[in-house]
């Protein structure tokens, strides 16, 4: 199946480049992005033939093109739960949708936000949305966002052994299985240095984030603390953490296990 992809004009800290909306084959889009006009046009001149449209999540820099796309072409909207309600077929895991006579496959992705998917080629190809990134990490927003079931998406996504990941934001990387295996790491070396801000004595949000993020710009510490806040409830469902009104210690019994 031919890819293709073209990048919205909304660049960002967050989107990178833009989002980039994938067209598969003739007659379908992944994530068609923002409701700008002139991505409309775009992703109308590029797929006159479309039928499709996948989204991977809600967030408005992926969801909203899909109504004025169908709008104008009558092409069938796929979603999970909690996009829009413009859909014609929901999905959360294990469905199977063809395009263009190739199986693509729907892959439970909660963690970036609660009803993330992913999309599996039967070529291999993996299109992550913002779980996964063609450069840098994704952030986790709580309470949307949750860490542990991130990570477990992630460690879904390497069981898949895809050949390709198409990100919904930065480029298309080739590496697919070691940039998966970087992610868990990544997270887990995160996760480790919030145990470590505790076992020095750092209660607060704030005090952890100054610790592990000590030279982050003043206008990126409210995301680290997000990420933070997200790595502790993690570690709090895991009974590994314990919280008194704003302020986090190690549960006692563990404090010398590891991350």
């Amino acid at each position: 199946m031919i890819i293709r992809s073209i990048t919205a004009p909304n660049p960002g800290p967050f989107t990178l480049d833009g989002t980039r909306t994938y067209m598969l084959g003739e007659t379908a889009v992944i994530d068609p992005g923002p409701a700008i006009d002139s991505h409309v046009e775009a992703i109308r001149a590029a797929m006159p033939r479309l039928r499709t449209i996948l989204i991977t999540h809600r967030h408005a820099d992926h969801a909203p093109a899909a109504v004025p796309l169908k709008s104008a072409t009558g092409a069938r909207i796929i979603a999970p739960p909690g996009v829009f309600g413009a859909v014609d077929q929901r999905v959360d895991g294990g469905e199977l949708i063809d395009v263009d006579g190739q199986s693509i496959e729907v892959i439970p992705t909660p963690g970036h936000t609660y009803e993330h998917v992913c999309y599996f080629s039967s070529d291999g190809d993996l299109f992550t949305g913002d779980t996964v990134l063609g450069a840098g990490t994704t952030t986790i927003f709580p309470p949307d966002g949750n860490m542990r079931d991130y990570v477990e998406s992630l460690r879904r996504l390497r069981a898949l052994n895809p050949r390709r990941i198409f990100p919904a934001h930065g480029p298309v990387r080739e590496d697919a299985v070691a940039l998966l295996d970087e992610y868990i790491a990544h997270r887990l070396e995160r996760e480790q240095q919030v145990l470590n801000a505790l076992r020095s004595g750092r209660k607060t949000i704030a005090d952890l984030r100054a610790l592990i993020y000590p030279d982050l710009s003043r206008e990126l510490r409210a995301a680290a603390e997000f990420q933070v806040k997200a790595h502790l409830e993690k570690l709090a469902a895991e009974r590994r953490v314990k919280r008194s009104d704003e302020q986090y210690e190690l549960v006692t019994s563990i404090t010398d296990q590891a991350g």
